[in-house]
């Protein structure tokens, strides 16, 4: 059952917790919001909290930030 919650180990290496309700995800351990404005197969257009528009595309359970560069593993 996806309940919406997720444990995702960043790029840094940190573990944080995201929560994802409708089109809105939250990251939990530091409270910050990211808008998936829509997808496209698996790709999406997102909103970060800085403001910046990027493209991710999940793979599995690997989410790459294809304009930064760097993933996300989710667990």
């Amino acid at each position: 059952m996806d309940t919406g919650f997720r444990s995702v180990i960043r790029s840094d290496g940190m573990m944080h917790f995201e929560h994802e309700i409708g089109n809105a995800r939250f990251d939990l351990s530091d409270g910050s919001m990211t808008q998936v404005l829509g997808s496209f197969g698996d790709m999406q257009s997102v909103v970060r909290p800085n403001g910046s528009i990027g493209i991710e595309q999940t793979v599995g359970n690997m989410r790459f930030n294809l304009d930064q560069g760097n993933f996300d593993q989710l667990l």
